[in-house]
């Protein structure tokens, strides 16, 4: 499988003072970059060729590697991103691919390998949740953030397997959501309008589910396979690894103090 990591993330003060860069993938943990961590890992699962789409800064800190790499300059959002490094990766509407963030300082090869193994061949979507006693275990005292479901509280994570098909049929609300990906209640409020026509049957109740905790992630396969043509498969004992992304100055110093504790994630 051939994967499409976003690389545009920036980082604003005081996580870039700190980190002493704006660009998150130039972070650097333990003597090497978020993005050569998250390609190494790539390495390690065994994709075949990667997409890097970011700043053009990250083109001077990409590894000589035996792996085909590819680089596409960001676009506006992370949906143009991932079409464009479809795009550089000339996929076809049919075929698979793994999306990753380049935010990821613990990232292993493991925990990807078995995100890609969980993905039903026949999937148009593939999304990843953590449970949070997972999460608590792995990153003890560590700041996040986990979404009550009706099967318990989970952390979602910052990769994925999607198909290009899905991508492209529904790139007009995958821009909208990724506007609003960091408020609940934005998103809930954007699905609403999408599907108004399903507003009293389907939409109302499962933003109210979802709004109060008590949504099925179970519930939600039949829903997207009905309102988006789509078949989604919920692997729901993704690797802590895959939900630990770095927004905030309290991610990067835990992060820099777990690294230094784990010297086996050493690269």
């Amino acid at each position: 499988m051939d994967a499409v990591v976003i690389a545009g993330g920036r980082a604003h003060a005081p996580l870039s003072e700190i980190a002493g860069h704006s660009v998150k993938g130039l972070f650097s943990f333990q003597g090497a970059t978020l993005i050569m961590r998250v390609i190494h890992a790539l390495q390690q699962s065994g994709t075949e060729r990667i997409a890097v789409v970011g700043s053009e800064l990250l083109l001077h800190a990409l590894p000589a590697l035996d792996t085909e790499i590819v680089f596409a300059v960001e676009g506006s959002d992370p949906i143009d991103n991932l079409l464009r490094g479809v795009e550089r990766l000339g996929l076809p509407s049919d075929a698979q691919f793994l999306h990753c963030a380049v935010d990821l300082p613990m990232l292993t090869g493991r925990a990807l390998c078995d995100l890609m193994r969980a993905a039903p061949p026949d999937a148009d979507v593939v999304v990843g949740w953590t449970p949070e006693p997972a999460f608590v275990q792995m990153f003890p005292g560590a700041p996040y953030t986990a979404l009550q479901f009706a099967e318990g509280r989970f952390l979602s994570a910052s990769a994925s397997v999607l198909r290009v098909g899905f991508l492209e049929s529904q790139t007009p609300l995958l821009h909208r959501l990724a506007a609003a990906r960091k408020s609940a209640s934005r998103v809930a409020l954007i699905l609403l309008r999408a599907f108004h026509y399903h507003l009293m049957s389907t939409g109302a109740p499962l933003a109210a589910r979802f709004l109060t905790g008590r949504l099925a992630l179970s519930s939600l396969p039949p829903i997207a396979q009905r309102l988006l043509n789509a078949r989604l498969h919920l692997y729901l004992n993704a690797a802590p690894e895959l939900a630990y992304d770095v927004d905030t100055e309290e991610d990067y110093r835990y992060a820099q103090a777990w690294l230094r504790a784990h010297s086996r994630y050493t690269l």
